[in-house]
């Protein structure tokens, strides 16, 4: 039965070649309805003085949306923003020239990229007299090419407001407490002139907190509280934590989540 086995034979290459053409139509439907969104690395050169220091070279994102003009756009402004609005008519390479004199580490994180939105930090470490070190967020939709402020993401004017600045004030208070702790502690040998500056950086600090910072995460939106000191007491910098879940601030958000 030569006829029957070729037959049989040939309806497996049928079935497959159409389970071919539908999973080739699924993943064309999938890449062309769905914007893809990639973050390049731009690799800058250290300055020669520090090219020993942390790895050869320093790590810059570079957002591809797929959309030529809307990259202008997002990552000219993103440049602007992160050389401190020194830069903003030429080239990437140009600014990076002038913006890397001090620069000794330079990397990024990426940690929101969904719902037309991507969230993404630049960590920071130069170094002149001293070194230090800082991060600068940012937040784009990515479908049009605009930078998000915080207003824009969540209610800031109501309730909300009012639980970030008690869970600000409280973690404040509790760091303060901490320090006198050390204060009282006849085995340590924290003076009363270094505690007395370091509380009056914390009541600064915390008196000017804004609204500005923020990042997006996955589950949950962090609002960044930085509170930056002298280099000789720089070791008490106080580490404050505003993550919100969405499931938990949703009635305040202003983005789909």
């Amino acid at each position: 039965m030569p006829g029957l086995r070729k037959a049989q034979d040939v309806m497996p290459n049928f079935y497959m070649i159409r389970i071919l053409l539908t999973i080739i139509v699924l993943t064309f439907g999938l890449n062309t309805l769905g914007q893809k969104v990639t973050v390049d690395t731009l690799f800058v050169s250290r300055k020669e003085k520090f090219s020993n220091s942390q790895g050869e070279n320093l790590k810059y994102p570079i957002i591809r949306t797929g959309n030529q003009n809307i990259d202008k756009v997002i990552n000219r402004d993103m440049k602007v923003r992160f050389t401190r609005y020194d830069n903003q008519d030429i080239s990437l390479d140009s600014a990076f020239s002038n913006w890397t004199e001090k620069i000794i580490f330079l990397d990024f994180e990426v940690t929101y990229l969904k719902n037309g939105l991507i969230s993404l930090n630049i960590n920071s470490e130069g170094c002149g007299a001293y070194c230090s070190n800082w991060t600068d967020y940012f937040t784009y939709n990515y479908t049009t090419g605009e930078y998000l402020t915080i207003n824009r993401i969540i209610d800031t004017t109501g309730e909300f407001r009012g639980l970030v600045i008690t869970d600000k004030d409280k973690q404040y208070e509790r760091k303060s407490l901490e320090l006198k702790e050390i204060l009282t502690d006849d085995d340590g040998d924290f003076e009363k002139d270094t505690y007395d500056m370091v509380i009056e950086y914390y009541k600064d600090c915390s008196s000017t907190f804004q609204f500005n910072s923020f990042a997006l995460h996955d589950d949950y939106l962090e609002i960044i509280e930085t509170c930056f000191l002298p280099n000789v007491i720089k070791s008490m910098r106080p580490l404050i934590e505003l993550k919100y879940k969405y499931t938990d601030i949703k009635k305040y958000l202003r983005i789909k989540n």
